[in-house]
């Protein structure tokens, strides 16, 4: 049975976190983070997060002027 990209980003970024950090509060922090960019890649793999066009909202929303 093959494991889902989004399980294997998680697991991925999970064991790249614990290998770079071994103790502390510090290192949980470090072991979260490593396995939120796992998720980001993973779904940015599966194409549920198109980074083209996430940027070309963000720079249209750039050009509109902003309500006071």
């Amino acid at each position: 049975m093959a494991m889902h990209p989004k399980t294997i980003g998680v697991v991925g970024g999970l064991i790249a976190g614990i290998i770079i950090a071994w103790l502390g509060f510090a290192a949980f922090l470090v072991v979260a983070l490593c396995v939120l960019v796992g998720w980001f890649i993973a779904k940015v793999y599966l194409g549920e997060i198109d980074l083209l066009d996430a940027y070309e909202r963000f720079q249209a929303d750039r050009g509109r002027r902003r309500r006071d």
